[in-house]
Formats: structure tokens, C-alpha cells, sequence
């Protein structure tokens, strides 16, 4: 069929020689992408050529914070476009999410503060005239942002020329059981400047369409739906079209009109609209963004009850607080790290939808159960297990009939990410009820696993060895369609947490069937890895059968973190960390050769996990990177431009590499251990000797614990109470030696072990 299609359109031969070899990098090419990304490919794709084509002809017009930037030639991020017809953001694809607990619906705020409501959508920037001088932010590089409330509000401030800030607060609040997000704008001088709110065709990823805006005393409608609910009437007004040029120039030119209502149709789809409004000294204008847009057809009068009632920022801080308060509590000694992990306890619950949660809140806004095995282990660590049940008990029903827990098809490990969900909530909560409920798709889910690591090779598979899962698409970090371990060791861990599970439910039978079926797959796996391996003086665990050394083996780590399969200080895994510190690594980030190119954020902290339970220090310079590396939002995109230091890949408000970071710094501070035992301060930073910590209502396999670390002179004290049934309690950053099994008590530690060392690795980093 390609050849046919190849003389249709005269694409010669050399051309098909490219696909054909291109089909052997990893299984064969036609063996698709997933069915279920073409559309999210297509759109990607569309919006691509659209933001190519219209900036090169339009280069007076304000275009997203870094777009401006990717066109500036003297900018870092300056990106040349070549042959290539598609532009899209590689360098700053950084937001913050904002929403309400329990809501479907997110919206996000880009580093200039501008609000994007929908995937895809258009966005409303706003901004400031201060003594005859327009101050835009998009372009400023005069402006700072920041979390407030926990999270729960984004608060953007742009330096004015005759000093001073404007101020953007942005967050999520409802009104009679609909969404809004409110930006609001405050004067922080003691003059007088205009605001303006501009209805912008665009978003952080690229143009979007907008082809009619009709604005009016109280609203500006969208393509037929009330996009802004305007909380005063406008002093000024302005519509445009993209022939007719960007109507911010209506403004700085003067040629805005006395408000007036006013409509406007664009063919191409890069309607504008623009009102402005009188700011005095110390006040706020607000307007309100449907959360999603309502329709047009909605009566004026629940407008202005939207407008009465709407709640400030205090309410919605409030509410969200009642929400934080159910979970486990820090005091941290380092100040940064604290407001990090407040805001990313937020950020977590915004990401979780109601019977869903997904990895980010533009780009991957859709369900996986990979990055959900991630984030629901963040949330029942951290003490959010009604959060966490209510998308566990969604699983049946996103169940096939035949046992396949199906988010996306060649998914491998979405059975293992399933199973193990299930397992650690379990083992948080004790949920007999609950488990009872969700075993019969266990126990399919198993099943599943055992018969298609049997199943016969596809006639377009790869060879695959014997025992192992068919080549799959996986975790697009590891590459091509191929065979991978990462699905095989989330399927083990699947089969050894369904044994687990079924001796919870007195089901001896099930219980030995899967354990023996675990045995044997992992006897299978290793097998594997030393097949592949067997030309390397030792073995290591490369990505797959198929490959060697390469960056997609930081993937087969998983072993050990989150599966705890391998032991960190097995030599195997010795060897692999070795391996990846040297050939991936660039300074304490791993750099993601494959995809992503770019510093992983996730990544990096998945060769921390694994150096942080190997007693390893170096696991704490990685999370110091994290955090230099974060947006000043505590966000993180998927991957980081290892030039701008902006995101370069996915969505830039990215949900598993949040939840790793909740839970490195949760294991840190406490972690469950196999044999009925819980470890405090796996390990205790030198800057935090002598500076108190505490942790409340911190759940543990079984139970609760409260501890307390402060000091006596240079002597570490803990205190610690169990709430429930108790475990042994082991410190290893103050004495790896100590344990004890006391429900409460206090302990006072050598000044000697606590400042002990452990020695660098002479690897690079």
C-alpha cells in the first residue's frame, strides 16, 4: 500500500528506502502508534502549521510568552525554523495549574500570567498602562510569579515604569454548582493605571481558533459561548481581526472606542477582543472565566448573580485548605522545600478529577494507568485516600473483558500499574470492603498478565524472548515499539501484589497459583537480561532485549522504585546506575536522550529513588536540582531545555514528575519497609543538622505516625507516636543500628553518628 500510494503522489524510491530502514529501528513502523493518540497527533500537527505560518506574516502582533520568545534572534530560545512548516513550544513550556477540589476541569497560568481555560483554547492575557507606557508581560522580563494560598493561587506581578507592581491573581472558585477561574488585577502604586483584559487566539502550545467574539456589557462571548464574565462594565473596547491587524495596537495608538457593544467575524480564526478599565491606588478589577464556557443563550440575570456571589481569593483558599488539612503534615528546616511541598499537595488534588486523575492539565489531560500508579501512590502517601479510592474503584469498568486494564492499547503495564494501585491502598487503608469489591478484576487482570506473556509471536512482532510481553509502545521515554522490561516488571509486580491480595482474601489457591506464576516470570526476565548482557563484563539492565547501553535503561530502574523488585545495592543495579551516570548525565540531571531531549524531571528522580535507598548522598543533590529547576510555581514540565531551562517536552505542568517529588521527599521522611518496618530520616541533609522538623498523621502500612526531630546541643532527639498498629520504627540517618518497637517514646541519639559521612561516589554525576 505504501508503494501504491508512493506512485500516486511521485514520491520516489529513495524516499521509500528511508521508511522501509526506518521501520528496523525498533519493530516495524506500520505497527502504529497508538490508535487512540491520532487525534492528540493530528491536533498537534495542525496547530504546528497553523503557528508557523501566521507570526512570519504578522510580526507586529503580541504573541504568547514564549513565542515571543522562539522568534526573537537575539533570545536563548530564539528557534530557527528551516524547511520544517511546524512551530511549536520547545523551550518554555512551563504553566501552573489552577482548580477546584473535585472539579474536571483545570485551567492554566503561563510564566507571563497569561490564563488558558481548555486544552487547545484560546487564553485571556491582561495588561497595564502606567503613565502613557503599555506594559505588556508577555514580553516583560521585568516579572516575577509565585504560588499563594498553598497553591491554590497563582500571583503573577510585572514591574511598572514609575515603579511599583500591577499584580495578577488567578484561581479557581464556583458559584451555584458551576466552575470559574477569576483574574483579577491590583494596583499596588499610588497612581492611577488602566487595566486591560485581552481575549487572546492562542495558548502555551500554539494558535487556537476563534472566529466570533461578540462583546457586551457584561461578557464576551467565544464561538457562540460566554468566554468572560465581565464583573464591571468597560470605559474602553476594542475587536479586531487577523487582517486587520492585533487590536492591542487600538490601545497604545489611542484608537480604542468608548465602550459600545461590538462583534466581529475572522475566517481565519484569530478573532480578537479587548476592554479596559480606570485602576486606582490599591484597588482590583476582576472578571470571572467559565470553567468550561457556558452557553450564549444563558440569561443576563445569572450573569449578575455570578458576579454578587462569586467567592475571593480568601474563600477559595479556604476551601482548599479544609481539603489539605486531611493529609499528612511537614515542618521542614528549609524553607523552599516547605512551600514546594504545600504547593504540590495542591497541585496533585487539582490533577485529580472526579473518577479520574490525569498527568497534566493541558497537554496529557486524560487518563493513563501508568502516570496513575504514580499519582495515587503520592496521595495515599500523603494521607489523600478518598482521592485515591475514587479513581481505584473506577477500574473494573475501565476493564476489557478479557482481563486487560485498558488506558491505551500495547500498553503493557497497565495491568501491573493497575494491580499495584489497588495493593498499596490496600495496604494503606485496610479497605476490606473496598478490596472485596475490586478483586474479581484482579483477579482477571492476572490472568491477563499470565496468558499474554505465553501468547504466540504476532506474525509482525519482533523476536521476543520466551516468558516475556509482546513488544508494546510503553513509556514513550524508552523508545520505539519494542519488547521492554519496564512492562515485564510492572507485570511481575501485578502478579506478586494479586498473590498478596488474594491471602488478604483467604484465597490460598489463587494466592500459590500467582505466586509460582511470579516465580517463573521472573526467572524468565533475568534469564533475558543476561542473554542480552552476555557480552558486557557485567551485567546490567538495559531497556529491553532488543538494546544495549542507551538512555531508555534509566526505565528499567523501576526494578527497584516504585516495584521493589531488585534491592538497590544488588550488583546488577550497581552496575546499571554506574552505567547511567556516566553516559547520561549532566550535572545532577539525567538527560533524556530518547524523546524527550531533554533533563528529565521525573527521570532524574527515578536514579534518585534509587540512590536515596542505597544510603547513596547524592540523591539529595538531585532533589536540590528539582527544585533549582522548577518554575518559581513549583511546577515542572515533563523534560527541561538544557540551554533555556525551560520545558522542551509534554505538558508543562507535568503530574508524575510532581508525584515523585511528593514521594522522594514522603520516603525521605518516612518509608515502609518490607518485615513489618517503617524507616524515619532515611536521610537527614547536613544543612538541617541542628534545625528542628515534624510530621503528623504521616499513614504507614497499618497505621499512623507522629514523630519529631529536634536537638540537644549537636545530640539528634526523636520523638514519635503511633496512631494504630504500630511497626518497628528504624532511623538510619541517625543510627542504622537502632530500632525499636515501642508505640511511643523518645530517643536521644550520638552527636558522632548523626554528623557521620557516607562517602561520594567517584562516578560522574
Amino acid at each position: 500500500m505504501l508503494r501504491r500510494l508512493a506512485r500516486r503522489f511521485h514520491i520516489g524510491e529513495d524516499v521509500l528506502r528511508h521508511l522501509t530502514t526506518f521501520q528496523r529501528f525498533g519493530e516495524r513502523f506500520e505497527i502504529r502508534a497508538p490508535t487512540e493518540m491520532i487525534p492528540v497527533g493530528a491536533r498537534t500537527l495542525a496547530r504546528a502549521i497553523r503557528t508557523r505560518a501566521a507570526p512570519q506574516i504578522r510580526p507586529d502582533w503580541l504573541w504568547p510568552f514564549w513565542l515571543e520568545r522562539q522568534l526573537d534572534p537575539t533570545d536563548p530560545s530564539f528557534t530557527p525554523r528551516g524547511h520544517l512548516p511546524f512551530l511549536t513550544n520547545v523551550t518554555h513550556r512551563n504553566w501552573t495549574a489552577v482548580g477546584s477540589p473535585l472539579s474536571a476541569w483545570e485551567a492554566v497560568v503561563d510564566p507571563a500570567g497569561l490564563v488558558t481555560m481548555t486544552p487547545d483554547g484560546w487564553s485571556v492575557d491582561w495588561w497595564i498602562c502606567d503613565e502613557d507606557s503599555w506594559v505588556l508581560p508577555s514580553r516583560s522580563h521585568r516579572l516575577t510569579q509565585w504560588p499563594d494560598a498553598a497553591g491554590s493561587c497563582v500571583r503573577s506581578g510585572v514591574e511598572l515604569p514609575g515603579g511599583g507592581q500591577a499584580v495578577a491573581g488567578v484561581y479557581a472558585t464556583r458559584v451555584r454548582d458551576h466552575e470559574y477561574v477569576a483574574l483579577e488585577i491590583t494596583n499596588n502604586t499610588n497612581r492611577t493605571l488602566t487595566v486591560a483584559f485581552a481575549l487572546r487566539p492562542y495558548n502555551p502550545e500554539g494558535l487556537a481558533v476563534v472566529e466570533d467574539i461578540k462583546v457586551t456589557a457584561n461578557s464576551i462571548m467565544v464561538d457562540g459561548e460566554r468566554g468572560v464574565v465581565l464583573c464591571d462594565r468597560p470605559e474602553r473596547v476594542a475587536v479586531s481581526t487577523f487582517h486587520e491587524g492585533d487590536c492591542l495596537h487600538h490601545f497604545t495608538k489611542g484608537r480604542a472606542h468608548n465602550f459600545r457593544p461590538m462583534q466581529t467575524h475572522d475566517p481565519a480564526g484569530l478573532a480578537t477582543a479587548t476592554v479596559s478599565y480606570q485602576l486606582g491606588p490599591a484597588d482590583t478589577r476582576r472578571v470571572l472565566l467559565p470553567l468550561p464556557p457556558t452557553p450564549a443563550a444563558e440569561p443576563d440575570r445569572n450573569v449578575s448573580v455570578v458576579v454578587r456571589e462569586a467567592p475571593d481569593a480568601g474563600d477559595a483558599a479556604q476551601r482548599w485548605q479544609r481539603v489539605l488539612d486531611r493529609g499528612m503534615h511537614v515542618r521542614l528546616p528549609d524553607d523552599r522545600l516547605q512551600e514546594a511541598v504545600d504547593a504540590n499537595r495542591t497541585y496533585q488534588l487539582v490533577l485529580h478529577d472526579p473518577g479520574s486523575i490525569t498527568p497534566g492539565p493541558l497537554t496529557y489531560h486524560r487518563f493513563w494507568f501508568r502516570d496513575a500508579a504514580y499519582q495515587l501512590l503520592a496521595l495515599d502517601r500523603w494521607g489523600f485516600h478518598d482521592e485515591s479510592a475514587d479513581v481505584i474503584d473506577t477500574y473494573p469498568e475501565r476493564q476489557r473483558h478479557d482481563g486487560f486494564f485498558y488506558s491505551q492499547w500495547h500498553e503493557w503495564d497497565a495491568n501491573g500499574a493497575a494491580i499495584m494501585s489497588i495493593a498499596e491502598h490496600h495496604r494503606f487503608t485496610g479497605d476490606l470492603p473496598r478490596l472485596t469489591k475490586l478483586m474479581p478484576a484482579v483477579r482477571k487482570g492476572a490472568d491477563w498478565i499470565e496468558r499474554t506473556r505465553h501468547r504466540a509471536r504476532g506474525r509482525n512482532d519482533v523476536k521476543r524472548d520466551p516468558g516475556l510481553l509482546p513488544p508494546g509502545v510503553s513509556a514513550e521515554h524508552l523508545g520505539p515499539y519494542d519488547v521492554y522490561y519496564w512492562d515485564n516488571f510492572w507485570c511481575l509486580r501485578g502478579l506478586c501484589d494479586a498473590a498478596y491480595l488474594a491471602d488478604v482474601m483467604g484465597n490460598v489457591t489463587d494466592a500459590r497459583r500467582w505466586r509460582t506464576a511470579a516465580d517463573r516470570f521472573r526467572a524468565d526476565i533475568f534469564a533475558s537480561i543476561h542473554r542480552a548482557t552476555r557480552e558486557s563484563p557485567r551485567p546490567y539492565l538495559p531497556a529491553g532485549p532488543n538494546r544495549r547501553v542507551d538512555a531508555g535503561m534509566i526505565g528499567s530502574l523501576v526494578a527497584v522504585y516504585p516495584l521493589g523488585l531488585l534491592d538497590a545495592d544488588d550488583p546488577i543495579v550497581e552496575r546499571t546506575v554506574e552505567l547511567i551516570r556516566d553516559h547520561f548525565t549532566l550535572g545532577p540531571a539525567f538527560y533524556q536522550a530518547i524523546a524527550h531531549t531533554g533533563l528529565g524531571t521525573y527521570l532524574t528522580l527515578q536514579l534518585a529513588f534509587v540512590e536515596l535507598l542505597a544510603d547513596d548522598p547524592v540523591a539529595w543533590d538531585r532533589l536540590r536540582w528539582m527544585l533549582d529547576a522548577a518554575m518559581s510555581t513549583y511546577t515542572w514540565p515533563e523534560a527541561i531545555h538544557p540551554q533555556t531551562g525551560g520545558g522542551c517536552m509534554g505538558d508543562g505542568h507535568h503530574g508524575w514528575a510532581a508525584a515523585d517529588f511528593l514521594s522522594f521527599v514522603r520516603i525521605m521522611l518516612v518509608n515502609d519497609l518490607p518485615e513489618r518496618r517503617t524507616a524515619v530520616l532515611s536521610l537527614l541533609p547536613r544543612e538541617w543538622y541542628g534545625a528542628d522538623l515534624e510530621i503528623l498523621d504521616a499513614p504507614v502500612h497499618g497505621g499512623k505516625l507522629d514523630y519529631r526531630l529536634t536537638w540537644r546541643d549537636e545530640r539528634p532527639t526523636l520523638a514519635w507516636n503511633w496512631h494504630g498498629m504500630s511497626r518497628r520504627l528504624v532511623a538510619p540517618a541517625l543510627d542504622p543500628q537502632w530500632s525499636t518497637t515501642e508505640s511511643e517514646g523518645e530517643m536521644t541519639f550520638s552527636p558522632a553518628v548523626a554528623a557521620g559521612t557516607r562517602s561520594t561516589p567517584t562516578s560522574r554525576r
